[in-house]
């Protein structure tokens, strides 16, 4: 049978009383401990002798225990480090613990306190351990899952689709309104579950750096533009206006053109879902000093305040009866990470009964950025 190595722990501390003490204590519950007299030797023992704990005095010539704290947390991974202290106070336990410490230790104290801390110490790092150990298996199994769903569903979906489309055009006109019904609602579902696949695959692109790596200047003038052209026809089938409002001159910005275009279509399209006809979608743009601002204003339905607070997570709706067509839910949730990755914001205001705003800011490259020339006519 494997015989099980004790835990490892690393005692820095001036006083050569303190640390035989600690040491004694500790090896009798069955510890294994380092000690060492002055920082920089600690330093140099916790770096090659990994250490699960490291006490660290806070007063010591030389190095100050604060400073050791700060480099083991950064040199050291896992480490806990504990901070033992005459001088205890608020503020010096309130910086230990901003360093990087885990708990600290007023002198003087007991056998039973020092052996107290050491276990709540290592038990704080096996769960540290053990929850970085379960996120990583969350995130492989999500990204097998992605995997699984982009080479297992979405082949699938194409042909399903091209079926139903090559159903609808031998018919004609043969079928009833009610079986043309049918089959207009099974390829509007698997509309969805593919724009749903795409969306799902954008967000993890984005998560592991594959989607938005192009950054370059760009006119954001042109950005909306390519938004609202793309949008335009669908608003003019269900009877919204879209007006347009955007300064040829506003100050360049840097970022990947075609998710920047993919932003716009999104909280576009989003807002015609909730636009009753006859109502409006405007677009306008200005200067700031430091941003440039966008606004997408609808006068659509709104959204319930209680629900404003949960519109960038992931599969949430915030619509109802009222939805005139069904989306992802994973929309604004790409709206939101595409923005995080170009160091922008994006905002959401709104009133049930009145409409929703929309609100990007896009980050100047420098503060007193050039506006670039208007585009020739």
């Amino acid at each position: 049978m494997m015989k099980t190595q004790k835990p490892l722990i690393l005692i820095i501390d001036d006083e050569e009383a303190l640390r035989d003490g600690c040491r004694q204590a500790l090896e009798k519950s069955g510890y294994t401990v380092l000690t060492a007299g002055e920082g920089v030797e600690g330093i140099k023992i916790a770096r090659e002798k990994k250490p699960e704990i490291a006490f660290v005095d806070l007063k010591m010539p030389g190095i100050s225990g604060m400073e050791i704290i700060e480099i083991l947390s950064k040199d050291v991974p896992d480490i806990v480090l504990i901070m033992i202290t005459g001088y205890a106070t608020i503020l010096s336990a309130v910086e230990a613990i901003q360093k990087g410490a885990y708990d600290y230790l007023p002198k003087p104290f007991s056998p039973d306190q020092l052996r107290t801390v050491a276990r709540r110490g290592l038990d704080h790092r096996n769960l540290k351990i053990e929850t970085r150990r379960l996120r990583e298996e969350k995130e492989r199994m999500e990204k097998s899952f992605i995997t699984f769903v982009s080479h297992e569903m979405r082949s699938p979906l194409v042909v399903i689709r091209q079926y139903i489309e090559s159903l609808k055009a031998i018919a004609g006109d043969r079928f009833d309104k009610d079986v043309s019904d049918i089959i207009e609602r099974c390829r509007i579902r698997v509309q969805s579950l593919e724009e749903l696949i795409e969306h799902w695959l954008d967000l993890s692109r984005i998560e592991n750096g594959t989607l938005a790596q192009k950054k370059e200047p760009l006119r954001l003038s042109d950005v909306i533009s390519r938004g609202v052209e793309e949008m335009m026809p669908i608003c003019n089938e269900r009877g919204i206006a879209l007006e347009v409002n955007v300064p040829e001159n506003l100050f360049q910005i840097v970022g990947d053109e075609e998710s920047l275009v993919r932003v716009f279509i999104n909280i576009i399209g989003n807002a015609t879902k909730y636009t009753p006809e006859g109502g409006k979608i405007a677009v306008s743009a200005r200067n700031g000093e430091y941003y440039v601002t966008v606004d997408i204003l609808d006068t659509g339905v709104g959204i319930p305040q209680d629900k404003l607070p949960f519109i960038f997570e992931p599969f949430f709706r915030a619509g109802g009866k009222e939805e005139r067509h069904r989306g992802s839910g994973l929309g604004l949730t790409f709206c939101k990470k595409i923005m995080d990755s170009h160091g922008g914001e994006i905002d959401v205001t709104s009133k049930e009964g009145e409409g929703t705003t929309c609100i990007l800011k896009f980050p100047v490259p420098h503060p007193r950025a050039e506006k670039l020339p208007e585009a020739p006519a």
